[in-house]
């Protein structure tokens, strides 16, 4: 008597169930396109803006430009692949593309969180102390603020990326 032995192999995710070239799903995926152009247009502009015009050169500004370029990246993260795969029609992802898509998502999202909540605490210090605002968010101090929420969220993002892949 045999034995069944399932001897299937994979080499990735097999995605299922969000676009399969239908008329509804053309319409959800222009729609999708539409605000990813939007998205990726408003990002580029403000980061621009605030680039080239002198009085926008606070800290307040420079952080919504890092908070800006952190929606940009983490925009062009997911819709691209996406974007892709629904134009070749292929349905797949490796598990390693899946691992590394993962890990920026989370390191972008974790960024951001982070950058949010040190913005608001940079709000209360001005409004608070509006006086000892300049001795209190100096240059080093706005650098580290920048620099820690960029190396918190990298390290959650390549742990979560490890334990995926």
């Amino acid at each position: 008597m045999g034995r069944w032995v399932n001897q299937s192999y994979t080499d990735g995710f097999i995605l299922l169930g969000i676009f399969s070239h239908s008329q509804t799903d053309l319409v959800l995926f222009s729609v999708v396109m539409v605000v990813f152009t939007v998205a990726l247009c408003g990002n580029i502009l403000l980061i621009f803006l605030i680039y080239m015009d002198p009085q926008l050169h606070t800290w307040m500004y420079f952080f919504l430009s890092q908070l800006s370029l952190m929606d940009l990246m983490l925009v062009c993260n997911i819709v691209p692949k996406m974007a892709a795969n629904f134009l070749s029609g292929r349905k797949s992802v490796s598990f390693v593309g899946c691992g590394v898509q993962t890990g920026f998502f989370v390191s972008l999202v974790g960024s951001e969180g982070l950058l949010l909540g040190l913005m608001a605490y940079d709000r209360y210090v001005a409004i608070s102390h509006p006086l000892h605002y300049p001795i209190l968010m100096n240059q080093k101090v706005c650098l580290q603020i920048i620099g820690s929420s960029w190396a918190f969220g990298i390290i959650d993002g390549v742990i979560q990326m490890v334990a995926a892949i």
